[in-house]
Order: C-alpha cells, then sequence, then structure tokens
C-alpha cells in the first residue's frame, strides 16, 4: 500500500532585518559652551580689518573656510567607512551548518537507526595490539595490521572509491593480487569489499561504521605461511532523503566479513609480497537492487520518490547486530 505524504509545513517566517545603530552626531564642545568676554585677539582684529573694508576680502575668506570643511567632511567619511569596514572584517564567519530539518533544526540522518550509536569513519577502524604470532614477529604483524586498515578505509570509506576509481584502493595490495582483483571493477563483482555510490549529489560525508578484527598465522595448502585478518564490518551511508521519509531510511547499510592474507616474505616472490584479499561475502540493507546490480549504491526512498511511491526501509533484522548473526539474503 503506498503512503501518502503529508502536505508540506508552512515555512517559517523570514527573520526581521537587522538595522544597524550608529551613534547620535555630537556637538563639538566648544558650540555648546555659553560666550565668555574676551581681550581682542589677532582673528578680532582680522575681523575688525576686514568690515573697515569692502566685502571682497570676506567672501575671499568665506570661500577658503568653505573648502577646508568640504575637505575636512571627506576625511571624516572616510575614516568612518574604515571603521565599518574593520568591524565588519573582524566579524565571525558562520560555520557550515548540517541539513537542516522542516522546523528549522539541524538534521541528524542517523536519527532513527542503530547506526546512530557508531563511530564517525575511520574512528571505527580499530586494529588489536600486534604480538608475534607462529613465524610472525610482532613488527611483521603490526605491518599486516596496517596494511588492513588503510586497505578497509581505501575500500569502505574514501571518496576516490566513492566516485569509482579502484586504484589508490589497488595499489595497497602486492603487484599480483592487485593484478587478480582488477577486472572485479570492470564486472561489478567489488561490492563484496568496495563500496561506489550512484548518486554523489544525494550522499553525504560522515558515514559512520563498527566492526571486530581478529588475526592469526596459518599455513596455505602450498606449504606458504599467512597471517590472516579477519575482519567484520558493519558500514552506513547517509542519504539525503526527504524530511517526510520514516526513521532510518536515509541510512543504507553494508556488512561484510572480509579475510586479508599477508604472505610471509621468505615463502613468495617479490611480486607477490604485500597484502592479500583471501576471501569476502557482504548484504545490503535500504540499498535499490538495481543499482546494487550495476555495482552502486544508493538508498532506495529517494529512488522510489521519484515515481511517486515511498517505500520504507523496513526491518534491518540483525544486520547492525554484529553480536547476532547476518541475514543470509537480501530482498535482491
Amino acid at each position: 500500500m503506498e503512503n501518502t505524504p503529508p502536505a508540506d509545513p508552512v515555512d517559517p517566517p523570514p527573520p526581521s532585518t537587522a538595522v544597524a545603530q550608529v551613534n547620535p552626531v555630537q556637538l563639538p564642545e566648544w558650540l555648546r559652551s555659553p560666550q565668555v568676554e574676551h581681550q581682542p585677539t589677532g582673528w578680532d582684529r582680522v575681523r575688525f580689518f576686514s568690515a573697515r573694508h569692502n566685502g571682497a576680502l570676506l567672501l575671499g575668506l568665506g570661500l577658503v573656510l568653505a573648502l577646508l570643511m568640504v575637505v575636512g567632511g571627506v576625511v571624516l567619511v572616510g575614516r568612518i567607512a574604515d571603521d565599518v569596514q574593520a568591524s565588519t572584517s573582524a566579524s565571525p564567519t558562520p560555520s557550515p551548518t548540517p541539513p537542516v530539518s522542516r522546523v528549522g533544526e539541524p538534521r541528524d540522518l542517523f536519527a532513527g537507526s542503530p547506526a546512530a550509536a557508531f563511530a564517525p569513519g575511520e574512528e571505527a577502524v580499530r586494529m588489536p595490539a600486534a604480538k608475534a604470532t607462529g613465524p610472525f614477529t610482532a613488527a611483521q604483524v603490526r605491518t599486516a595490521l596496517e596494511s588492513v586498515r588503510r586497505a578497509l578505509i581505501q575500500s569502505r570509506l574514501d571518496t576516490s572509491m566513492f566516485m569509482g576509481d579502484p586504484e589508490p584502493f589497488l595499489a595497497l595490495l602486492a603487484a599480483d593480487a592487485r593484478e587478480q582483483l582488477r577486472p572485479d571493477f570492470a564486472s561489478n563483482s567489488f561490492l563484496r569489499y568496495a563500496t561506489r555510490m550512484a548518486s554523489p549529489s544525494q550522499w553525504k560525508p560522515g558515514a559512520r561504521a563498527a566492526g571486530r578484527i581478529s588475526y592469526r598465522a596459518t599455513t596455505e595448502e602450498k606449504g606458504i605461511r599467512l597471517l590472516e585478518v579477519s575482519t567484520e564490518f558493519v558500514w552506513a551511508y547517509p542519504f539525503n532523503v526527504d524530511p517526510r521519509a520514516p526513521a532510518g531510511a536515509a541510512v543504507v547499510a553494508v556488512r561484510d566479513r572480509v579475510v586479508w592474507q599477508m604472505p610471509h616474505p621468505d615463502d613468495v616472490q617479490a611480486s607477490s609480497k604485500g597484502l592479500w584479499l583471501g576471501s569476502a561475502e557482504a548484504i545490503t540493507w535500504n540499498a535499490d537492487c538495481g543499482q546494487l546490480r550495476d555495482g552502486w549504491i544508493r538508498e532506495q526512498y529517494w529512488l522510489a520518490a521519484l515515481h511517486g511511491k515511498r517505500i520504507p526501509a523496513g526491518d534491518p533484522g540483525t544486520i547492525f547486530d554484529l553480536d547476532a548473526p547476518a541475514p543470509t539474503t537480501t530482498r535482491c
């Protein structure tokens, strides 16, 4: 059954226009003081002299005084303008604000989603302490963990991958592993371990995540010693949806389980030294199925609204709960 959205609310009235206040004009002290008797001064003698002669001299002096007053006024206006400009430049620049809701409050696109409690992006990718394991030294384990951390961030959180450029991620892998995975990005079969956004204009920065990481030493069937790093994460991506969307509809979740491998450097040739992707699987929630088939992620609510439909996000089940088994299938 289709849900009919409620009528758009009435926009709030525009804010009142701010009016600048200026100080009233203050008369000079000498203009406000009462007149007092005084002995004739040099200026008085000049005034007496001009009174005894024709008005030409007085007119000339008047023009000079008027010119001086005009020049002084220009200087005063310039100083006032400089003060106003300095005051304006000293005012703090408003900082960017998050998306705004219908009632004018900042919008939390994770509100109503279990991902609201997740850590922001890279902060969620915390590696365990590196300890010597099997034939691998603590330093080798630390190198492997740091390589996995960079690969997780580059594949699931970096803008280059979101926009469809896998090369920065592939550069983190062993040379032979790089060539093995590159065809995945041509056949759109990389969603098991990487994220590409279908609509950069609708996707909003600020992904959140939760996960856990473990490692162990093992041996491959051909006798190659491996350090295996297992990662399981829920990646939550926010999208800018209509404020009338149901709670959680702005979030697309990807839950993946990836096994990364680092062969012992004494057991492989130079081109195979480094990080490999051993296996990967992933499941999504609230992602549009058609876009997923093409290798892109986009939340389904926004896309359905273009066709006059609004599909609720639905029950996420256990996809956000790392302590519970992940769902085995999606609606796609």
